[in-house]
């Protein structure tokens, strides 16, 4: 008896083998689309923006966040493929900036910038770029790395954007 199952194993194994890659051999190769890595230049009025943050939000993945570089660059590694929408924020740099020289000793200067480099990158923007649903920047992200520059538009205080809110910025002088 034990010996006639065991010689019924290796066909069961035979067929049941290639449905067991078919189940999982869609996660093992990235058939869910992938990720994209997404460079670029962002600029307001002809000019880079010196800093803030920049983010992609995917429907098909979580949203990705990065830095905006001094000279206007940024790098997104990470991204969903497919169709984004996308913000530029700077507003916490304009928070940053608005609270002046800081003690040294102060909590306040435990993040990775000073109130005074803040002041020197921020760049005002409209509103509306603040927000992914609001801002109107869109990218279709393919597998691998691309670049995608945001050109920044329209004029500030329009009234465009969040009601009600602060647009930041450091102290008028």
């Amino acid at each position: 008896m034990l010996r006639r199952s065991l010689s019924k194993a290796p066909r069961l194994w035979w067929w049941a083998a290639p449905l067991a890659l078919a189940a999982f051999l869609p996660g093992l190769v990235g058939c869910d689309g992938g990720t994209g890595t997404v460079s670029g230049k962002v600029t307001y009025q002809d000019a880079p923006v010196k800093g803030g943050n920049v983010i992609f939000a995917s429907a098909k993945g979580p949203s990705k966040m990065a830095p905006i570089n001094e000279d206007g660059t940024y790098t997104i590694t990470g991204v969903p493929v497919g169709e984004a929408k996308i913000a530029v924020q700077t507003k916490s740099l304009g928070v940053l900036a608005s609270m002046g020289k800081l003690p040294a000793e102060s909590p306040m200067r435990s993040g990775k910038m000073s109130p005074e480099e803040a002041a020197r990158r921020f760049v005002r923007i409209p509103d509306q770029y603040e927000d992914p649903e609001s801002s109107g920047l869109t990218y279709t992200v393919q597998k691998g790395s691309q670049e995608h520059n945001l050109t920044l538009t329209g004029k500030l205080g329009s009234g465009s954007g969040p009601k009600g809110g602060s647009s930041g910025g450091p102290p008028k002088q």
